[in-house]
């Protein structure tokens, strides 16, 4: 056996090691109401991304983590979109998240909030961020100050 056919035939059972982390880092199961759904794939995505999951292992594990009506939600999906995560996770944002017209009429937004009594300036300025992020069509250079 040549060492090219050895490397052909070995790479094909070759995959990568996944990190791990411990259960309680893992996000909790979406069910549809529980908690904001941009926040929620915000903490799957970064879940996902730390523990080096390759896109096809992404799409397989994203039904587990969802229950109730947002698992029924999953169920009528076709099962080219189940298999491709960009379309899986689009669909999922758009199924369960916030418009960006939601953000600008939220009850809280970078207009309306105001400094806490006993919230740290850095907390402030943090959370001010966050909300400037929502605003759609914000420039990225507007963020730094």
């Amino acid at each position: 056996m040549s060492s090219d056919a050895w490397l052909s035939a070995s790479s094909q059972h070759f995959r990568p090691s996944t990190r791990t982390v411990p259960d309680s880092f893992a996000p909790p199961a979406f069910n549809g109401t529980n908690i904001d759904a941009d926040t929620w794939l915000a903490h799957f995505r970064r879940y996902v991304e730390y523990r080096q999951l390759a896109d096809r292992d992404i799409t397989q594990i994203f039904p587990l983590f969802l229950k109730d009506s947002a698992i029924d939600w999953y169920d009528t999906l076709t099962a080219d979109m189940k298999n491709d995560l960009d379309s899986l996770l689009g669909n999922f944002k758009a199924y369960f998240g916030k418009t960006e017209l939601d953000y600008v009429f939220a009850d809280e937004t970078v207009f309306t909030r105001v400094q806490r009594p006993n919230e740290k300036a850095r907390d402030y300025i943090s959370q001010m961020q966050k909300l400037a992020k929502r605003v759609p069509h914000l420039e990225d250079e507007i963020l730094r100050w």
